[in-house]
């Protein structure tokens, strides 16, 4: 018979400044960018360089713990690439938090695949009715969060909270509130000091 391996050690805090730290490092660039608008932006946000890092998807997926410790989830994930390395790291990191163990972690594609199982949403099944929180990595309208929020919501689904890595502050907490949904980020621009003009 094989047994369930359970760990015998805590985990260290979430470390904000830390986090702060590594994003400028890593996530953040200055220079001359082309945006998917057709516009040039003198700033760029990776989050990906810093969420494919171990430390850098440790600290994420910990500080989104810290935040939503306690509230009855039954699934967490979020859109597409943003998302995707955020909800692999708090599923890594769920099987050594009792609390989270039993929560299911899920990547929506934002658009169906047009072979095999057909799915938008991937990930286990969800219950029907399941109390959810959506993740993004960088909120700036929420537009990319509110997508995935809509689909869920018509599916059935209960929106309990949003929670991005970086709220550029730029309307996404507006959006949500808006739509009667908390918002929540574990750093903003503000505090990365970086002033966007």
């Amino acid at each position: 018979m094989v047994t369930k391996y359970t760990p015998d050690f805590s985990l260290p805090a979430f470390d904000k400044e830390r986090l702060l730290y590594l994003f400028k490092e890593y996530a953040y660039k200055k220079g001359e960018f082309p945006l998917s608008s057709g516009k040039i932006s003198k700033h760029y946000f990776n989050s990906k360089s810093l969420l494919l890092l171990p430390e850098g998807a440790f600290l994420v997926a910990k500080g989104i713990m810290e935040k939503i410790k306690g509230i009855e989830v039954d699934a967490i994930g979020g859109a597409a690439l943003g998302a995707a390395p955020m909800a692999g790291a708090l599923a890594a990191l769920s099987y050594f938090e009792p609390f989270f163990q039993k929560v299911k972690y899920f990547v929506d594609r934002k658009k169906a695949k047009e072979h095999g199982d057909y799915k938008r949403i991937e990930g286990p099944d969800l219950k029907e009715g399941a109390k959810i929180i959506v993740i993004e990595d960088v909120a700036t309208t929420g537009s990319s969060a509110m997508g995935t929020v809509e689909v869920l919501q018509n599916s059935g689904y209960e929106i309990l909270k949003v929670i991005a890595l970086l709220d550029r502050k730029a309307g996404a907490a507006e959006l949500f509130a808006g739509r009667g949904i908390s918002f929540d980020a574990l750093i903003t621009i503000d505090e990365l000091g970086i002033d966007l003009q």
